[in-house]
């Protein structure tokens, strides 16, 4: 199970309600504390601030500008292909109903409080102001092979701005799930 903001605290909650089904769990700034007043939250900050790159932004430089760490032609170019989309075709009625019962009923290790053992990555970046890093590290010895990172010069969208940290932790994380099971050589990950 791999969940990335809200997704990743659905998939926390999934991976713990099919725990013996499930091989491992990531998240990617992930949501831990589902409200956000009570979030532990670093100030909101711009790491590289590149002015030409949000002349380039245009239309879409105030959303770009208000998640972005590292103004970059990459970041941007990232973002207006990956984020831009979700954020142009989402149903507004739908995510307003979503927000008014934005939390579980019971947090996943409370519901579930038994240690999870499958392997398990939970990536943050250092300054997202939107989910934070601290709530989700408060948990690691519930995740007891978990890798914890949190990186430096990333926010919400850290997969976006360390791609290639993240591709490799992810990456860690697809080897270690896939290892810690019995599967038949002739099923197993490259």
């Amino acid at each position: 199970m791999i969940g990335n903001s809200f997704g990743g605290m659905i998939a926390r909650h999934v991976a713990h309600l099919l725990r013996d089904q499930v091989l491992g769990l990531a998240t990617l700034a992930g949501v831990y504390e589902p409200t956000h007043q009570a979030r532990s939250l670093p100030r909101r900050q711009v790491v590289r601030e590149d002015p030409a790159v949000l002349a380039l932004a245009g239309q879409v430089r105030d959303d770009y500008e208000e998640m972005t760490v590292v103004q970059s032609e990459a970041t941007l170019e990232a973002f207006t292909r990956y984020v831009l989309p979700g954020l142009r075709g989402a149903n507004q009625a739908i995510l307003e109903r979503v927000a008014a019962e934005y939390g579980l009923s019971v947090e996943p290790e409370v519901a579930h409080p038994v240690p999870f053992e499958a392997p398990s990555l939970h990536l943050f970046g250092r300054q997202d102001h939107v989910t934070g890093y601290e709530d989700g590290w408060k948990l690691r010895n519930h995740y007891v092979r978990g890798t914890y990172a949190v990186l430096d010069a990333a926010g919400h969208n850290a997969h976006l701005e360390r791609p290639d940290l993240t591709a490799a932790l992810v990456n860690d994380w697809l080897v270690r799930s896939n290892e810690s099971v019995a599967i038949p050589h002739s099923l197993r990950l490259s």
